[in-house]
Formats: structure tokens, sequence, C-alpha cells
């Protein structure tokens, strides 16, 4: 669909009033609009209010979570922020014939990825209708409410604040995925009346975010009124969250063509995640209870996108569910859309592993059968008490040794060396599982519900959508701190996190040098937020796309390549929008 049409659809139906149908407060994000004759009959009560906001919610999961045109899973969100690295480096999408895989080697100009991930308009839904609460919020007289409320600038001030978060996170997305973007900030009664927009500067795009928040602080308070709002209700925690993402991309995005960061926005960051960190009132999640954090909101949470089946919100298509097969779910095929690949395993997680064999090794007196210590591919004896590497003396390699079976009266050449996955690390063991040959399962979000339990069919995923937490912004403190040459900080937080997983991963100091510490601190965010939607945008910001995206060329990257080209079907009734950039030519 064409955006001016949709949005001036929208406008039209926004006009004439929301009407909510009735609910309990646990569904309120599951709430849909609906038209209604006159406008007269909204904006009346606090009731009203709720469901107004509950409806800009709800048009924000699906801005979130539409999908490409053939693959129900595929997540926009983590099709921008996850799939667009390689193949290989994060993880994989299976051919299947509509060419969604193509946004791994760089092209995103392949028919279905274009005409779904390359439409905005499902974002400016969601701004359109924060545009209508912004405008109608302040016009509801004070008596009408009062009935309802115990103090009415504060519950006015709560809805409006939960809007303008709305709104700065929806062009946040659209800024970091097509850079320019046009700025709709008005409700148009007179939805002939709405302009045609031209693409603004994507300066001015992070400033109207920049604006957006610092509304929204002053309108939102710490914490939440009930636990039910925890995490999935905007609060000044949310907020802050945000704008310290906006910052360290306005610092590194805003002029591609140098790696030096714009040191007042790193400052401006390391205020605003300061800030958060002292009265956001958030802890992190004890490690036993790991993966509890994915299936419900926890006390990292700052915000999530409402997903849950406890208020029958669940997905039937989830990004989660492209991970998992029959063998977990019942009713799934056995081979998933999407897979782990191993270089994401090795990478991350890869670590010596220490065996013992036997094998022919080279002494003085010539070649002699010997008991040895396996190290990955370091081979170790031990003479007169102590031990010798070995490796370059022995027959033997790659981490394989001889093992002696007694029932067969017999050795074997096994790999008791070598390399592999840390077993013990805390988000290995929770987040994947090897089922079959190819890759891994993802199974951080596996908290499946079977709407009909008693033959274990219709199942629904629910888990939210995690899209700002506690451990993302204790790492973007190690960024700032690598941003200002604080390498023993970035160096503290990094080991912060092996510790507090029991990683066997290397322990970095000041000593590795920036670029190394970078790399490491890229591979910890890699671990951490694993199809958060935020590693794509991650080594862009890092400059670390040269370790992990194959297809991001230098050149590309400083032509700005990155960037999605806009659906050429947008253009039918709007003069002013012009293609991006880089793909001026190619679409």
């Amino acid at each position: 669909m064409q955006y001016t049409n949709q949005y001036r659809y929208l406008l039209t139906l926004l006009m004439l009033g929301w009407v909510i149908s009735n609910s309990s407060c646990k569904k309120i994000l599951e709430q849909e609009p609906q038209n209604s004759t006159y406008d007269q009959v909204f904006w009346q009560t606090a009731k009203d209010c709720e469901s107004a906001i509950a409806g800009n919610y709800s048009l924000l999961r699906a801005s979130f979570t539409a999908t490409s045109a053939y693959e129900e899973n595929a997540f926009r969100y983590n099709m921008y922020g996850d799939a667009q690295t390689t193949s290989t480096s994060y993880f994989t999408i299976n051919y299947n014939g509509d060419g969604l895989e193509g946004i791994q080697g760089g092209d995103f100009t392949f028919q279905y990825n274009i005409q779904t991930l390359g439409d905005w308009t499902v974002f400016y839904k969601t701004i359109a209708y924060s545009n209508i609460i912004l405008k109608k919020i302040p016009s509801i007289p004070d008596e009408k409410l009062a009935k309802d409320v115990v103090n009415v600038q504060t519950f006015k001030n709560k809805i409006m604040g939960q809007a303008l978060f709305i709104r700065a996170l929806s062009y946040f997305q659209l800024v970091k995925v097509w850079g320019d973007v046009p700025i709709v900030t008005e409700a148009y009664d007179d939805v002939l009346s709405a302009p045609q927009l031209p693409r603004s500067a994507k300066a001015d795009v992070m400033k109207q975010i920049e604006n957006d928040c610092h509304a929204a602080m002053g309108m939102l308070n710490w914490g939440n009124e009930s636990v039910q709002e925890r995490g999935v209700i905007a609060n000044r925690g949310s907020v802050y969250a945000l704008l310290a993402h906006l910052y360290l991309w306005r610092a590194t995005m805003t002029n591609v063509n140098s790696d030096t960061p714009i040191m007042s926005d790193v400052t401006n960051a390391d205020t605003t995640l300061s800030t958060l960190m002292a009265r956001g009132g958030y802890s992190l999640v004890d490690t036993a209870k790991y993966g509890d954090q994915f299936n419900n909101p926890s006390t990292e949470s700052i915000f999530e996108v409402a997903m849950s089946e406890n208020n029958q919100e669940g997905a039937y298509y989830h990004i989660g569910l492209g991970f998992l097969t029959g063998s977990l779910v019942e009713g799934l095929g056995f081979s998933p859309r999407f897979w782990v690949p191993d270089q994401y395993i090795d990478n991350h997680y890869g670590v010596e592993r220490t065996g013992y064999g036997e094998g022919w090794v080279f002494r003085p007196g010539g070649w002699e059968w010997l008991p040895v210590k396996v190290v990955g591919i370091q081979y170790y004896i031990v003479e007169n008490g102590v031990e010798i590497n070995v490796t370059d003396d022995a027959d033997l390699s790659n981490g394989n040794a001889y093992v002696y079976y007694a029932d067969i009266d017999d050795y074997k050449l096994e790999l008791v060396g070598g390399y592999g996955p840390d077993l013990g690390e805390v988000r290995y063991r929770n987040n994947f599982v090897k089922v079959g040959a190819q890759g891994s399962n993802l199974i951080k979000y596996r908290n499946i519900i079977y709407r009909n339990p008693g033959n274990r069919t219709n199942a629904y995923l629910s888990n939210n959508l995690p899209v700002f937490r506690l451990s993302d912004m204790r790492l973007l403190q190690a960024e700032v701190a690598l941003y200002k040459n604080d390498l023993s900080t970035a160096a503290q937080i990094i080991n912060f996190f092996r510790d507090r997983n029991n990683s066997s991963s290397v322990r970095v100091s000041a000593t590795d040098g920036k670029f190394n510490l970078t790399r490491e601190y890229m591979l910890e965010r890699g671990k951490e937020l694993y199809m958060e939607g935020q590693v794509y945008f991650d080594l862009l910001r890092t400059r670390m796309y040269t370790e992990f995206i194959g297809w991001m060329s230098t050149t590309r990257f400083r032509g700005e390549g990155f960037y999605w080209p806009v659906y050429p079907l947008l253009f039918n009734d709007n003069k002013f929008l012009t293609q991006t950039l880089y793909w001026r030519g190619k679409v």
C-alpha cells in the first residue's frame, strides 16, 4: 500500500475517534483501535485515554513484528537489527525461494524484501496515532477526567509521555534503517490538508527524537505504578535508555566518513547512562534464572514489546519460532528457517578443550609412544617432572590423540582436544542447543504455550520482544569508555560480564589496545544481546563491521550503503520523496 494513502486513511479514522473494546487492565496492550461515527463520543473519559495509548502500543508492536511477504516469523525488528550481518557470522536464513536470505549478502532489492522491509508505512501509522494522542489529550476538560483519576495533570502527562516515547522510538528505528526520513509531528483534522513531505535530514530527525525524549522525561516518572506495567509500559527509564542509544548513534553515524565520534554526544550518553543506573531502580537478573527474563519482564527490563500469552498476546508467528523445530515444538517441521551457524558459536563461545591420549613423539633417542596432554591443538608430555610442549615433535595434529579401549584391546584416533563451545557459559547453555548437523537452534525464545494443551496443538510463543534492558546499558558504558580512551574501564566492564556468566573467554586488559578491546566488546554484545535487534547497528557504530560483515566494504559504508532503499511505490503519491542515495540507479 502507498504511504500517503495509508497515512490519510489512518488520519480519517483517527479524526472520527477511536473506540476501544472493553477489557481488563491486564490486557491493555492487546486492545485494538476501532473507528466510531463521531469524534464527540471519544476523548471524554480516563478510560478513553488509556484505550488510546493502548492502541498506540498495539501499533508499535505491529510495526516491530511486521514480517516479510512470505516468512511470517521474520520480524522486521530482527531483520534490520540482526539478519543484515552475514549468513555465517550471526545467524543463517535458509533458502526457501522468497529471497529473504539476500539481505545477508547486502542485497536489499529482492522484490519481496523491498516491498515489505523497504516500506516504512507501519512506522508512520504508529507515529500518526501518537500525534493524535498528543493533540487530543490536552484539550480534554479536566472536569471530565477528575471523577476517575486523583491528579488529572499527572494522568494526562503519563499518557502524553508514553505517546512521545513511542513516537521517538519509531523515529529512531526509521533513522537507523533509512537515514533521512519525513518528519510528521502534526495531527491534521482536515485530512485533505495533510501535506506531502520530503525526507528530512537525519540530523533533524535525531534532533526531533532528542526533543521528544526531553519532553517525555518531564512527563513520566521513574518506575511503574504496578508490577503489570514493568517493562511493557514506558517510564522515565525507558526514555533515558532510548536517549543513550540516540546519543551514541548520533556521535558515530552523523558523519560516516570519520571514525572519530562527536565527543559532546559521547559525554551526553555517559551522563544519561549514569543517571539511568543511579535512578532507574533496575538490577541485573540472577544468572541462575537467566532464561526467565525472556519469558516475563524482570528487574532488568527497561522496555520490551508485550507479546505474552498470559494476556492472550502470544505469537503464532515469532522470530523465535523460526529457529525451533518439531523436536522442540509439536507441529513444527524438522528443518528450521533460521539457525545459528557454527562460526558464530566458534567466534563467541569457542574455547580450547583439554584432553588426554597417547601417540608417537620424537625425542632425542628417537620416536617414543608416550601419553600426551592435549590443550586445543597443542601437545604436552611430562619429562623428569616438567611439562614440555611437544607440538612440533608429535605425530599428532588438530587436537587428535589415540585413546585405548580395553574391550577391543586397541586404540582409536579421537578428538580429545581441539575447540568447542564453552559449555559452562550461562548464555550458551541457556540460549543454544545442538539438535542436528546444521548449526544450532536458538532456544532463547522458547516459552511455548499450547492453546489446545490436551493434544498439544496450536502452539503460541509467549516471549516479549526485548528492546532495552539493563545489560545493554551496562555494556554501552564500556563503549563510552572506549570512545573516551578509558581502556581500563572498558576492560573492567567486559570482564565483569565474563565473570558474571562463568565464561572461559580470556580476560582482557587495557594493554590489549583499543582495536582489540573494541572487538572483544562486540563479541560480548554479540553474546549478551543475541537476536535482540541490536548487533547490526552496534557493528556500524563501532566500525567493527569490517570484522563481522563481509559484504560491507569501507567504500560502501562511507557511501551509506547500510541504509535501506525506499519501496518505489511510495513515490507514486508523493512527488517530494527521493530514493536513498546509495540505492539510486540500483532499484
